[in-house]
């Protein structure tokens, strides 16, 4: 059996996920909003998958493909012995093209290699930022205790709260919230910061961000990168409902939601800062009304499918790959 038809449905596969992953992840919205934190673990998981897969697409390549090789003669028996190794295809028969196989092996490799250092580059980047917020806030801020949170107090009239890491600046307030806010609503604001730096948020999001930046231009990888802090939200605000209750979270988010559009302006542009606003009625409608889960039923089934579907196909790959080294590329 050739493996041509196998891996032209591999690449496929792997070019289709790029393209319906969006469509289907806001399909299964409605579903996926009930279990956020376990909505966050699958897409970075997802995203990964996706990844890996790509490899596998140009093994399967490689397998079903051969041509002139470029490297040196040892160096040349040596790879076409391990390829020919970890071919799982009886026949092993390849149709010859004029790209040589090492191509298939390596491009996708070596991009998504650049892939890892641009992220890991804008990682340093934010962090970089987040010092600097730091350097900025702390000296004119204030260490206080409010409703049993440690919290940095700043002189500012917009009411705004947010968190910068755990072993940062934690939880920054500002007076005009210390104002606007009674003590029940002022807790489910400080419970929900206190969840982002409890549970990591930032550090999702630097991972998260450092995979899907470079990656912006496939629409699978910017879903995820605008999907991922909207669940980490819910995750907050679902530690804060569950400690103080739903009305006084649904009334702070109102309160912070009228502050001014330049307000809001600056905390979009003010990267690793995590801000609570309230992004318009969607956030506290999800608190008092919450789509029916069964609307993003059909969505979520097919993501499964094929997130399966990949599991599998990058199983076979790689895994035929790692024996064939493991063994010594014996045929």
């Amino acid at each position: 059996m050739s493996a041509l038809p196998l891996a032209l449905l591999m690449v496929g596969v792997v070019v289709a996920v790029a393209f319906v992953g969006r469509p289907l992840i806001q399909a299964a919205t409605p579903l996926l909003t009930r279990f956020p934190r376990a909505t966050v673990l699958s897409l970075g998981g997802g995203l990964l998958l996706w990844m890996a897969s790509v490899i596998a697409a140009g093994l399967f390549l490689a397998w079903a493909l051969t041509g002139p090789s470029p490297l040196p003669a040892p160096m040349a028996e040596v790879c076409q012995r391990c390829l020919e190794a970890s071919n799982p295809f009886a026949s092993g028969v390849a149709v010859e093209t004029s790209v040589p196989s090492v191509v298939f092996l390596l491009a996708p490799a070596l991009a998504l290699a650049v892939v890892m250092v641009l992220g890991l580059r804008s990682v340093f980047k934010r962090h970089a930022q987040l010092r600097t917020t730091c350097q900025t806030l702390l000296p004119v801020g204030r260490r206080k205790n409010v409703a049993g949170y440690q919290v940095t107090v700043v002189a500012d009239p917009q009411p705004a709260a947010f968190a910068l890491g755990r072993h940062s600046c934690g939880i920054i307030v500002s007076t005009g919230l210390l104002e606007a806010l009674d003590e029940q609503e002022l807790r489910a604001v400080l419970e929900h910061e206190a969840a982002h730096l409890r549970e990591r948020h930032h550090l999702i999001l630097d991972f998260i961000g450092s995979i899907t930046g470079p990656l912006r231009w496939v629409p699978f990888a910017a879903a995820i990168a605008d999907a991922v802090p909207h669940y980490l939200e819910i995750s907050a605000d679902n530690a804060a409902q569950r400690k103080v209750g739903t009305r006084a979270l649904a009334s702070a988010l109102l309160i912070m939601g009228d502050a001014s559009n330049a307000q809001r302006t600056a905390t979009q542009q003010s990267g690793p800062q995590r801000m609570m606003l309230a992004a318009g009625p969607e956030r506290v409608r999800q608190l008092i009304s919450p789509a029916d889960p069964r609307q993003g039923t059909l969505g979520a089934m097919a993501i499964f499918a094929i997130m399966t579907v990949l599991v599998v196909t990058s199983t076979a790959a790689h895994g035929a790959a790692i024996a064939a080294v493991v063994t010594g590329c014996a045929i």
